[in-house]
């Protein structure tokens, strides 16, 4: 048998993944006392025995997530995601916030590059040609951005997006707003393309309004500008600038959805109590966490040496912000 089989038949018998079981012989430091008795045990059982020169090519001791803004309830989960994955596999894992700066992530990337063996980087903000420079200093994987030579995990913007829009022409909205979020955001332009390519295929009136900061705030300038502009339904860049838009418009005396429909994306924790309810584009923003932190996990390990790029698909959730047009 060979000695990949012997692994996952060690594993399989403990009930563990077959890289702990690696792990125990590579780095016995990393694993439990008990685990590593347990394999050890096992494998002498089951005959089979490391060859003395095995020594680990990566030392899986510290990970780095990098994500742009913690406040933001999207972030916070897909951080908890990863953070369990690595855990399951006795990796510490190091979370940065770059405050939204594309200045800031440049720096805290390097910096964590000098702490950890690798990194998953969410939502960059910097040019393309930047976080391809980091390309041959560290194993990265990058969640919600694509650049040719990185693995990454994103979600279909487009499917989501095209529901959203599908939804509001069948409810009688003929002039629908997409409050933009960060022109530097790679997530805010597949929203508007995938916004501007459905709107003109349901033929109606589409019309972009910012960019605007991706927070509550950046949602509350949005909404005085789309009732001046004279639209009857909005697709925000995200749920928090959603949140902004339904507040400012309720202080104003404009109902959601009597007389204004509202839409956001990610469907953060918040999106199903937040009055009213928020109709949103969803995606699991657990399994995107969980799928960048095994592609890392497999790259600093050696068990991934090709580039590969995995899309999220995202769906519709209605709720009670939309409504059919008055």
């Amino acid at each position: 048998m060979k000695r990949r089989g012997r692994l996952t038949e060690i594993a399989t018998s403990l009930g563990v993944s077959p890289s702990t079981v690696s792990r125990a012989f590579r780095r016995p430091d990393l694993v439990r006392d008990e685990t590593r008795a347990a394999i050890v045990s096992a494998a002498e059982k089951a005959g089979y025995a490391p060859p003395a020169s095995q020594t680990p090519s990566t030392k899986l001791a510290n990970v780095a997530l990098i994500v742009p803004d913690l406040e933001n309830p999207f972030f916070t989960v897909l951080a908890k995601s990863v953070m369990n994955e690595v855990g399951r596999q006795d990796i510490s894992l190091i979370v940065a916030d770059t405050n939204e700066d594309p200045l800031a992530e440049g720096e805290i990337i390097v910096g964590a590059m000098r702490r950890a063996q690798g990194l998953i980087i969410a939502s960059s903000r910097l040019a393309e040609a930047e976080i391809a420079s980091f390309r041959a200093k560290a194993s990265i994987v990058l969640i919600n951005r694509e650049v040719e030579g990185f693995p990454s995990v994103s979600i279909d913007h487009s499917s989501g997006m095209r529901q959203a829009v599908e939804h509001l022409a069948a409810l009688g909205h003929t002039a629908i707003a997409y409050v933009e979020g960060p022109s530097w955001s790679w997530s805010n332009r597949q929203r508007l393309e995938s916004f501007s390519a459905s709107v003109e295929e349901l033929g109606v009136q589409g019309v972009t309004l910012g960019p605007y900061p991706p927070r509550f705030e950046g949602g509350v300038q949005a909404a005085d500008i789309a009732m001046a502009r004279g639209v009857t339904a909005v697709v925000a860049y995200n749920d928090l600038m959603a949140f902004g838009v339904i507040s400012r418009l309720s202080n104003r005396g404009i109902g959601v959805p009597r007389d204004i429909s509202v839409i956001g994306f990610d469907d953060v924790p918040a999106a199903a109590i937040w009055p009213p309810a928020l109709t949103t584009v969803t995606a699991s923003i657990q399994g995107i966490g969980k799928a960048g932190a095994q592609c890392l996990i497999r790259i600093l390990e050696g068990r991934v040496t090709s580039f590969f790029v995995r899309r999220v698909q995202s769906h519709l959730v209605v709720r009670a912000s939309t409504a059919a047009r008055g």
